[in-house]
């Protein structure tokens, strides 16, 4: 079993904040629609970024690749804030809990996730593309947040719908709208509705 296979705390703590997540929902209209409309950007911005990228073979600069060192990071952060953002709401103490929560994950997810990545994702870069095309990169190109005009590297890739399939991208779309299902449907389901506003 491959180590992205396995299971970890880290997998279990993520799978476990995702639940409490999905159980506090406290939706309001406007605010799950925006967030609807976030999570279909977010799953737009990884189709985009996996319909370029063959791992382990090219290093990417084109597409996505040339605003940010890592759209699939950014895609999955910004899934995360359209989520937190569908399912809380700033008139109930459950809805303001729900934003708090995601809050706290989102500097999780700043302050220990992307540094662990990077460090290992720029290290395997290394050891297969080299120091200059990886330095090349990072220095045109931020981290994470997005320059808004492309860099242009002189690669001329162009996206292609077999990289996303390649990549095993489109389940996550069937993935993010059945959580937004889940978030809409928190009040009849949900032992957890309501909780904190009782009384």
């Amino acid at each position: 079993m491959t180590a992205s296979k396995r299971f970890t705390w880290r997998k279990g703590a993520v799978f476990l904040s995702a639940v409490v997540l999905l159980a506090l929902a406290d939706p309001r209209p406007a605010t799950f629609v925006a967030g609807c409309g976030l999570v279909l950007l977010a799953w737009l911005l990884r189709i985009w970024a996996f319909g370029h990228l063959e791992k382990n073979e090219v290093m990417v600069t084109t597409g996505p690749y040339a605003h940010t060192r890592n759209p699939a990071y950014l895609g999955s952060f910004l899934a995360l804030v359209g989520v937190s953002l569908g399912a809380g709401n700033a008139a109930t103490v459950q809805g303001r809990l729900v934003w708090g929560l995601a809050a706290l994950l989102a500097l999780v997810f700043f302050l220990f996730y992307l540094p662990r990545k990077f460090r290992r994702e720029y290290r395997r870069l290394r050891r297969l593309f080299g120091d200059e095309q990886v330095d090349r990169h990072a220095a045109n190109v931020p981290d994470f947040l997005p320059r808004l005009t492309p860099w242009r590297s002189g690669d001329d890739r162009r996206f292609s719908w077999r990289r996303v399939a390649e990549n095993h991208e489109w389940p996550w779309g069937a993935v993010l709208a059945l959580v937004m299902v889940l978030v809409w449907t928190a009040p009849l389901w949900s032992p957890l509705y309501g909780l904190f506003d009782r009384g």
